[in-house]
């Protein structure tokens, strides 16, 4: 008898990952594991809202996996010297991407599993493949993006069925995350300022770079530049997230 092929959803609990786990609970896969990845760095009151979406995966019969990097955020700025930049995101490789493998490599060493991850249409200019048969940054595993050709107002609908009012940010799992933008760092809280600010000057380093922030040093300025800032896309995303291991959306 052949084994039911596994999937498994790499949510980060944001609108899109949310709609995903509507969208595959209304399609009746079967065998559907969710994982979360802690790393260590989320924003104030993002705990709750994990907690919340987790008992939510749970209602549909999907296994909740949560998961937790070898290093978190803050260890691994310390063992790298150094914060990651737009150009050079490592921290989502070794904060998502390696977690994700090995536990991958443990429950399902013969790659059979199929990965789905929360791409769709809305806000994006690249067209996005419903498929890779064999993806090179998760264990040559096929990858599956099922909300392909979702606008926003498709994935709200999802997100509406689920129980979901939609978030009006992207994922706090990392936040302040290296590709905030102006409007993520308006509302960013005391604590979350305070936690950077202690981070930058263990390191000796600023989290965002001086040129890109009008020459604000440190993320009290950087977050006071911000709100003082007359346009919302004042700090340009030049590469993206690290879509490929969960980041953003």
């Amino acid at each position: 008898m052949r084994c039911p092929t596994m999937h498994i959803i790499a949510s980060n609990y944001s609108n899109n990952s949310l709609a995903l786990i509507q969208w595959a609970a209304e399609h009746s896969l079967r065998d559907v594991s969710v994982c979360h990845i802690d790393t260590g760095w989320s924003g104030k009151g993002w705990d709750n809202h994990v907690s919340r979406a987790a008992a939510y995966v749970a209602s549909k019969d999907f296994k909740v996996v949560p998961l937790k990097p070898r290093a978190g955020f803050e260890d691994l700025m310390l063992i790298k010297h150094g914060f990651p930049n737009q150009k050079h995101q490592w921290c989502g490789l070794h904060l998502k991407g390696i977690t994700l493998l090995q536990w991958l490599d443990d429950i399902d060493p013969a790659a059979k599993a199929i990965l789905l991850f929360d791409k769709c249409l809305g806000g994006s200019d690249t067209a996005i493949p419903e498929f890779i048969e064999r993806s090179e940054y998760h264990g040559e595993r096929k990858v599956w993006h099922p909300l392909y050709r979702h606008n926003i107002m498709e994935r709200d609908t999802l997100l509406a069925r689920a129980g979901f009012t939609p978030l009006t940010h992207r994922s706090r799992e990392c936040h302040p995350c290296i590709n905030s933008t102006v409007m993520d760092l308006r509302h960013l809280s005391e604590r979350d300022i305070a936690k950077t600010e202690e981070l930058e000057e263990e390191l000796g380093a600023y989290m965002f770079p001086p040129e890109c922030c009008g020459e604000a040093r440190g993320i009290r300025a950087v977050v006071k530049w911000a709100r003082e800032a007359a346009r919302p896309d004042a700090l340009q995303l030049k590469f993206g997230c690290s879509a490929d291991f969960g980041c953003g959306s």
